[in-house]
């Protein structure tokens, strides 16, 4: 494994590349996570595939900018990556983010993507593939609500890098889901911002401007541009008829879609829990294509 900085569109991001001649997959984190967070999944994958783990801007060990979080901007960074790497194509696994990311790809550069297998954007905010049940303007109210409270909290700084890893481990004990690999991924993000205090994740300017991007993304207005296979993992037995109607929906507009239903469900999580059902529908699929 060879770790490297890229320079891309004015910044520096972090990548991890598990070198060999096959085909690479380009695996895309959540908000908030980083490239270890893939770490317990990697032995599915590393006989048979190139694998490249990427720090998107924000996160880890990555540059942290106020701004540039438009998934459209941040498949452009991964462009990047990818010309630094001289890869001409790749597979691609997104998650929450990084499923964003990976289908502005798919969508806007359809000569890097050979698939792309999706644990999230599945449904827009609002629309006809949304989950909003209110009128526009009440959205919007909405929106301009969740946004004041990401100005008004405060960026949390700790003492040390200890109280850090004891506060979030607190808070995923809550959810019986804190082990080894939830544990790297939060000691891996965390940065020092002064003499011996730390803090985690993208920055409040940062997190404001993904947000107000995030909220009116119209996920419809990619998936028709989408021609390559597609994997979209989905929640079984989804008791949320809206979400289950915009995966259907979306998944009609793409050419070649696909969506398998994952039991034990934790998004975006279970790629730290539970992720053996989930690389088995993976791998089917990609030995499919193969075919």
């Amino acid at each position: 494994m060879k770790e490297i900085r890229v320079k891309v569109n004015q910044i520096e991001l972090q990548v991890c590349d598990y070198e060999q001649t096959r085909d690479a997959i380009i695996f895309l984190h959540f908000s908030g996570a980083n490239l270890m967070m893939w770490q317990r999944i990697l032995p599915y994958f590393q006989n048979d595939y190139r694998l490249i783990l990427v720090d998107l801007p924000g996160h880890g060990k990555s540059d942290r900018p106020e701004s540039g979080y438009h998934m459209d901007e941040l498949a452009r960074d991964v462009i990047g990556v990818m010309g630094q790497l001289d890869l001409e194509r790749a597979h691609f696994i997104g998650s929450s983010l990084g499923a964003e990311v990976a289908l502005s790809l798919a969508a806007n550069h359809p000569e890097k993507v050979i698939s792309l297998i999706l644990d999230g954007a599945l449904s827009s905010e609002s629309g006809p593939y949304g989950t909003w049940e209110g009128s526009q303007a009440e959205f919007e109210a909405h929106v301009a609500d969740q946004l004041k409270k990401i100005r008004n909290t405060p960026q949390p700084i700790y003492p040390s890098l200890e109280a850090l890893m004891a506060d979030r481990q607190e808070i995923y004990e809550k959810y019986e889901w804190w082990n080894e690999y939830l544990e790297a991924v939060v000691r891996y993000d965390a940065y020092q911002v002064s003499d011996g205090e730390y803090s985690r994740g993208m920055g409040k300017k940062a997190t404001e401007n993904y947000m107000r991007d995030y909220f009116h993304y119209r996920f419809e207005d990619y998936y028709p541009k989408v021609k390559c296979p597609l994997l979209m993992l989905a929640e079984k037995d989804l008791d949320d008829a809206r979400e289950a109607a915009a995966i259907q929906g979306l998944s009609a507009l793409a050419e070649q879609a696909e969506i398998v239903e994952i039991s034990d469900w934790a998004h975006p999580y279970m790629w730290m829990l539970n992720p053996d059902e989930t690389c088995q529908a993976i791998l089917q699929f990609l030995h499919g294509l193969a075919q």
